[in-house]
C-alpha cells in the first residue's frame, strides 16, 4: 500500500458492519481486544431473507449497560407477511463486547451498519497537548492593565 493511501488514524474510521444469524448460526459475537481505539456500532437495519418462514423471527442483542452490568433486550421481532425489516434503528448504537441471538425463527436474518474505531490519545500525546509553552508577556501586560497613552505629547 503507498503511503499516500495510509488511512489517517488520527481521525476516527467508519467501517461496514453486518452479520447473518440463521439456524446453524443463531449467534454473533462482537468482541474487541484493542487497548488503543474505542470501538462502536452503529446499528441500522434488521432484515429477513427471502427464504426465511414465514413465523416470527425474534433477535435479542446483549452488552453492556452503563454501569458494567450485561443486560439482554429484543432488538427486533420479524415476519415476512407482517414486518419483513426494520430499518429505522436510528444509528441504534452500542459499544463492544455485544452478542446478537436469534431467540426464534430460523432465520437468515441480516443485521447491518456502522462499526466506527477511533484511536486513544497515549499519555505522552496528552502530556505533549498539554504541556505548550507559555508564551511570555511583558510584565504590564501580564498584571492585566492596559498602558494610557499620553496624548498631550
Amino acid at each position: 500500500m503507498a503511503e499516500d493511501s495510509m488511512p489517517d488514524l488520527s481521525r476516527p474510521q467508519m467501517f461496514l458492519f453486518g452479520c447473518v444469524l440463521k439456524s446453524d448460526k443463531k449467534e454473533h459475537k462482537v468482541e474487541v481486544d484493542d487497548d488503543e481505539a474505542d470501538h462502536q456500532l452503529s446499528l441500522k437495519a434488521v432484515c429477513l431473507g427471502a427464504e426465511a418462514e414465514d413465523k416470527f423471527h425474534t433477535v435479542e442483542i446483549e452488552g453492556v449497560t452503563y454501569n458494567g452490568k450485561m443486560t439482554k433486550i429484543p432488538l427486533a421481532v420479524l415476519k415476512p407477511s407482517i414486518l419483513p425489516s426494520v430499518s429505522d434503528l436510528g444509528g441504534f448504537e452500542v459499544t463492544p463486547p455485544v452478542s446478537f441471538r436469534l431467540q426464534s425463527g430460523t432465520g437468515p436474518v441480516y443485521i447491518s451498519g456502522q462499526h466506527f474505531v477511533s484511536m486513544k490519545e497515549s499519555d505522552e500525546e496528552e502530556e505533549e497537548e498539554n504541556n505548550t509553552s507559555p508564551v511570555k508577556r511583558p510584565s504590564i501586560m501580564a498584571s492585566g492593565k492596559v498602558p494610557q497613552v499620553n496624548k498631550s505629547q
